[in-house]
């Protein structure tokens, strides 16, 4: 079985904690392609290991807010509420 992991200050430190006696032999082993170990996954490929479509554009990611919360008076409270942090000594 193999765990993922780095090297800190020259010591191995494994991503994820390993429950293993004090004393216990392991072999550690490099990856052949460092580069391809190390690559961050695109968006699209954490997508498709997730089981999830990914998003066609950035805006998609943006939402926005309901229409039925346009004109609730947020805004109006929001800088009211700035107002009177401006006027406090």
């Amino acid at each position: 079985m193999g765990y993922r992991g780095h090297i800190e200050k020259g010591f191995v430190v494994l991503d994820e904690p390993l429950a293993l006696p004090d004393g216990t032999r392991v072999l550690v082993e490099a990856p052949a392609h460092d580069a391809e170990f190390r690559r961050s996954p695109s968006l699209a490929e954490l997508a498709k290991l997730q089981g999830v479509s990914a998003s066609a554009t950035a805006a998609d990611l943006l939402g926005g807010r309901p229409t039925d919360e346009l004109d609730d008076g947020f805004e109006e409270d929001f800088l009211r509420g700035r107002e009177l942090e401006a006027r406090r000594p």
